[in-house]
């Protein structure tokens, strides 16, 4: 995995290998009922969904849309995207559907690319609508003359809850970890990189949560000090605000690395390190050689990747932010990083929570809330704030 002292010179820090992902020329079309269901073709029937796999992917056609691995055709009073349509199709005669940006390929090509891999882009899976939104939310590309007012993106616009409920990413994480009982590990923000200034810490070589390999825990070592082999603990999702390119700090990667099952190379910059005052002054920056990558990819596009994979952040070398909402998913057995139902609260008494339809809100409110199901019910798990007092207080006393 290389060797020697990767800090010290800059050919080092910007000599990653480019992967470009191109903006399609064509996308897909989800059919949105007013609910929130998709329309799919299971069986030779029409049935509503509340999931985005291969069976509710369809393509605009004459008079109305044809499903794309069957070949069936339902018809349609209107094909515009986004004006209401009423579609007939056997069980649904009459339901009112919405047609929607889809993805450009099949939910079971990007699967199979994931598995294959341990990272897949879906490029540009977003609309149009919902990227400028999310910019605007985030202070990035037209409204870059603005600063962000709050912390809490998601009360903003309906657009980031929706961004961050995307449904094929959602249905190929879910697929990938083998389980559909997922939740968030923190709530979702748009976040902006700012333009390097030459001098700021810049975040180092780690794996994300839960494994978090080369960031320390409080005693010194790693959370999750294995691999877990076949057992997926987290998915990594890079939401692109901005386009994703080298020089205006996407990502640097390892690629294929999750299948190490260990800790990026201390050489290379660990995030331990790498955060400490001066660091930068005195190394340089993290390793970004040629045996490291970055993913380049147009707005709108989804990232994702095994969360085992080394990666750092990248240096925005530009004069422009560059947007993202960087989000990981876990297991529902994996405790969150951050206890997310405080800010689903808040969330559902905003403007925003409310222009969203049966389904969308049923899902954030799964994937934002940690659940016990026992003999006496359902419970929401939260922190409880005299004991995590009682914690802290005797984490100082030990020194």
């Amino acid at each position: 995995m290389g060797g020697g002292n990767h800090l010290m010179t800059n050919e080092d820090a910007f000599n990653s290998t480019i992967h470009r992902v191109s903006r399609p020329d064509r996308h897909h079309v989800l059919l949105e009922s007013e609910r929130g269901g998709y329309l799919a073709r299971v069986g030779g029937e029409c049935t509503l969904q509340n999931h985005v796999d291969d069976a509710a992917i369809w393509d605009v056609a004459d008079g109305g849309f044809r499903h794309v691995t069957s070949g069936a055709l339902v018809a349609a009073g209107s094909v515009a995207l986004n004006a209401p349509t009423t579609v007939d199709g056997d069980g649904t005669s009459g339901t009112p559907c919405v047609p929607r940006h889809g993805p450009a390929e099949l939910p079971s090509s990007y699967l199979a690319t994931m598995r294959e891999q341990g990272w897949v882009a879906l490029p540009s899976v977003l609309s149009p609508e919902t990227v400028e939104a999310l910019e605007r939310v985030g202070c990035t590309g037209p409204w870059s003359d603005q600063q962000q007012t709050s912390r809490h993106s998601l009360n903003q616009d309906p657009a980031v809850a929706r961004a961050t409920i995307e449904p094929v990413s959602l249905w190929v994480t879910r697929q990938y970890m083998g389980t559909d009982d997922i939740r968030f590990g923190h709530p979702p923000t748009v976040s902006a990189m700012t333009p390097d200034d030459g001098e700021r810490s810049v975040q180092g070589w780690h794996s994300d949560f839960p494994y978090l390999w080369g960031i320390p825990d409080t005693v010194g070592g790693n959370r999750v000090p294995t691999g877990s082999g076949e057992l997926v603990l987290g998915v990594q999702r890079n939401i692109c605000v901005s386009d994703f390119r080298a020089e205006n700090g996407a990502t640097v990667f390892k690629l294929g690395s999750h299948a190490l099952q260990q800790c990026p190379p201390e050489e290379w910059g660990l995030f331990s390190a790498t955060y400490k005052a001066g660091h930068r002054a005195k190394h340089g920056l993290p390793y970004g050689g040629p045996e490291t990558d970055v993913i380049e990819a147009p707005g709108g596009s989804i990232l994702l990747y095994d969360a085992r994979t080394w990666h750092r952040a990248g240096v925005n070398r530009t004069n422009e932010r560059r947007g993202a909402i960087l989000q990981v998913l876990i297991p529902s057995y994996i405790i969150p990083f951050v206890d997310n139902s405080e800010h689903l609260l808040a969330f559902l008494e905003t403007d925003a929570a409310a222009e969203l339809n049966a389904r969308e809100l049923g899902e954030i409110s799964r994937l934002m809330t940690q659940q016990i199901v026992g003999p006496q019910g359902t419970f929401a798990i939260g922190i409880n704030e005299a004991a995590t007092r009682r914690m802290r207080d005797a984490v100082t006393a030990s020194g």
